[in-house]
C-alpha cells in the first residue's frame, strides 16, 4: 500500500518546503492549498519532480477557513469535491495509506493588537489558525476506519502560543498569540482523547518551526527578532523531530532544533 504525506497550507513558505523536501527524498505529498488556481511556486515544484513517479505531488484544495471546503459530503468547490471527500476518494480507489499529517495553514495579519483588533478580524483569525486546523485534523482521522490512521497529526503552532513563556515584547502579535495557544490546548485534548478511545497508533505533536523568513513574516516590526532562519533549515529540523517522535510522545510540544517547549 503506497503512503503519502499531506501538507495542509501548501503552497508558499514552510508548507512549500515541506512538499519540496519530501518530494527530494522521494515520498509521496498530497499539498492541500486555498486555490489551486494561485499556487505559482508550487506548481514549479510539482513541474520539478512531474517525472519521478507521475504523481509525487498531487494538489488539492482545503480552505481551512471554509466548513464546506473541509467536509465530507456531496458539497463542490469550484467544481471539485471537498477536501475530505477528495482525500477519501484516494485511500479508497488507490488504496493509499496516509502516513503523517502537517496541519500549517495560518494567518498572521499584523499587527493584530487586542486593543485594537476588529470582530471581523478576530474571528478569521481564529477560524484559520485554531478552528480550520483541528477540523481538518478530525475528519482526516476519520476518512476510512478500515485502514490504518496516520501515525502522526502535526500542527505547526508558535512559540507565540505558549503561555508558560508568554512574549509579552512581541507587540501587534496579541490575537495570533491568542489563536496558537487556544490550538495548542485544543490539540492536546485530541491527543488525550484519541488516547482514551484506544486509538494510540495516532502520535498529535505541536512544533514550533522558529523564526522562520517567509512571506507571512515580511512585515516590519517595532521590535528585535532574533534568531531567523531560512525555511529549508526550519524543516530539515522539524522532519527530523518527526521521526524522531512516536507513540510515547503523543500530546506534546516541540522546537524545529528538537528541544521540547512549554505550553
Amino acid at each position: 500500500m503506497p503512503e503519502a504525506w499531506i501538507i495542509v497550507g501548501a503552497s508558499r513558505g514552510i508548507g512549500l518546503e515541506f512538499v519540496r523536501q519530501l518530494a527530494e527524498s522521494g515520498q509521496r505529498t498530497i499539498a492541500a492549498v486555498r486555490d489551486k488556481s494561485r499556487v505559482e511556486q508550487l506548481d514549479e515544484v510539482v513541474k520539478q519532480y512531474a517525472g519521478n513517479g507521475g504523481d509525487l505531488i498531487t494538489v488539492e484544495e482545503c480552505d481551512v477557513a471554509s466548513e464546506k471546503s473541509i467536509e465530507v459530503g456531496p458539497v463542490r468547490i469550484r467544481g471539485t469535491d471537498s477536501f475530505t471527500s477528495a482525500i477519501k476518494k484516494r485511500v479508497l480507489e488507490d488504496r493509499l495509506q496516509v502516513k503523517n499529517v502537517i496541519l500549517n495553514a495560518g494567518i498572521n495579519h499584523y499587527p493584530n493588537r487586542a486593543t485594537e483588533i476588529s470582530f471581523s478580524s478576530f474571528t478569521l483569525h481564529i477560524t484559520t489558525n485554531t478552528i480550520g486546523p483541528i477540523i481538518t485534523a478530525q475528519k482526516l482521522l476519520a476518512i476510512d476506519p478500515a485502514s490504518p490512521p496516520p501515525e502522526k497529526l502535526v500542527f505547526i503552532s508558535s512559540d507565540s502560543g505558549s503561555t508558560a513563556l508568554f512574549r509579552g515584547h512581541e507587540d501587534g502579535f496579541g490575537i495570533y498569540a491568542a489563536t496558537k495557544a487556544a490550538l495548542n490546548q485544543a490539540l492536546r485534548h485530541m491527543a488525550a482523547e484519541i488516547e482514551r478511545n484506544g486509538g494510540k497508533g495516532t502520535c498529535v505533536l505541536a512544533l514550533h518551526p522558529g523564526e522562520v523568513e517567509t512571506d507571512m513574516a515580511n512585515v516590519e516590526l517595532g521590535w528585535q527578532v532574533e534568531g531567523v532562519i531560512q525555511p529549508r533549515e526550519s524543516v530539515e529540523g522539524m522532519l527530523r523531530v518527526i521521526a524522531e517522535k512516536g507513540a510515547e510522545d503523543n500530546g506534546t510540544f516541540w522546537r524545529w532544533d528538537g528541544r521540547s517547549h512549554p505550553w
